[in-house]
């Protein structure tokens, strides 16, 4: 007669395993198979994690105050429900109230079911996905979608991607939403501004009318700089719109027109917000001293920014000067001008310098 080892009594222990799943109910999985299909250690497992319903056996996952108890834990847990449960209107009720998403695994008369759906959008707006056709046209479940996620909008049917009230909703919650929009509404100054100024980016998605409009346009680079990338070709040349644009953004100085890449004010601005900006800057101007002191003044990697400018302002002695002190920059010319400088006076060193 073969006898249990002790890890096969604990496993089959009745008031070992009870203590062990109402303190954990995944500890399921290390239960015999017997007490994976008790009623009473299942329902504590499932009652403390939802997601322990896997380890039970194929009858307690098919019994309706088991799987309620789960799904009431973790939605998810509907998942491992046996395919009657998932029709059950109380069940997936309990389940989308506690995880949208669970509506995925929801038969598809439920998925049809307005109460369920609504539920669902409510807790997880891109459960909007799994909702029926006709769900996905309905005016007060495509809102709460929305309202809760914005990416909703993507779900939804053409009509409601048209209304006004609803885009709206999306494009507050993320400016991004405005890809989903209409074209009509991609046209409404309202909608259009609300987006950028919650996300300048979705720019990218408006009319050209109002790509060239210019308080969008303003907030939009206002939100984000980068945003200039999608303006007009007349308001990429506007002053007070790049000069937003790269206070915000330095490196948004390459979507600006070359008249202002070559404008000082333009280019101070931008390279103080982000050094590495002065490689959009014109060639005259990466030859500034001023911009260039900027520029390093602005990047961490000062030898790495050393790559980027000029090479012929290495000639200009006022801007080795000033950079004389700069820790940790190692250029070539900086060396050899601090070497010469200990025998050569500045005043012939600085005259000399111009031939080397």
């Amino acid at each position: 007669m073969e006898t249990k080892t002790e890890a096969e009594v604990t496993q089959d222990d009745y008031t070992i395993v009870l203590a062990a799943v109402l303190q954990d109910g995944y500890t399921l999985r290390h239960a015999s198979e017997e007490l994976q299909n008790n009623y009473a250690i299942v329902l504590a497992a499932v009652t403390q994690d939802g997601h322990a319903i896997f380890y039970a056996s194929k009858e307690l996952r098919n019994n309706y105050t088991i799987v309620l108890a789960a799904v009431t834990q973790d939605g998810h847990a509907i998942f491992y429900a046996s395919k009657e449960l998932r029709n059950n209107y109380t069940i997936v009720l309990a389940a989308v109230l506690q995880d949208g998403y669970a509506i995925f695994y929801a038969s598809k008369e439920l998925q049809n079911n307005y109460t369920i759906v609504l539920a669902a959008v409510t807790q997880y707006g891109d459960a909007l996905c799994y909702a029926s056709e006709e769900l996905q046209n309905n005016y007060d479940i495509v809102l709460a979608a929305v309202t809760q996620s914005w990416k909703a909008l993507k779900y939804t049917s053409e009509e409601l991607q048209n209304n006004y009230t609803i885009v709206l909703a999306a494009v507050t919650q993320d400016g991004y939403a405005l890809k989903y929009a209409s074209e009509e509404l991609r046209n409404n100054y309202t909608i259009v501004l609300a987006s950028v100024t919650q996300d300048g980016d979705a720019l990218e998605y408006a009319s050209k009318e109002l790509q060239n409009n210019y308080t969008i346009v303003l907030a939009a680079v206002t939100q984000s700089g980068y945003a200039l990338e999608y303006t007009s070709i007349e308001l990429g040349n506007a002053y007070d719109v790049v000069l937003t644009a790269v206070t915000n953004n330095g490196r948004a100085l390459c979507y600006a027109s070359k008249k202002l890449q070559n404008d000082y004010t333009i280019v101070l601005a931008a390279v103080t917000q982000d050094g590495y900006a002065i490689i959009y800057a014109s060639k005259e101007l990466q030859n500034n001293v001023d911009i260039v002191i900027a520029a390093l003044d602005n990047f961490d990697d000062k030898n790495e920014m050393c790559a980027y400018i000029d090479p012929k302002i290495w000639k200009n002695t006022e801007f080795i000067k000033k950079i004389w002190n700069f820790p940790n920059i190692t250029h070539s010319k900086l060396k050899i001008y601090k070497v010469l400088s200990i025998t050569i006076p500045h005043t012939i060193l600085d005259l000399l310098w111009m031939l080397i």
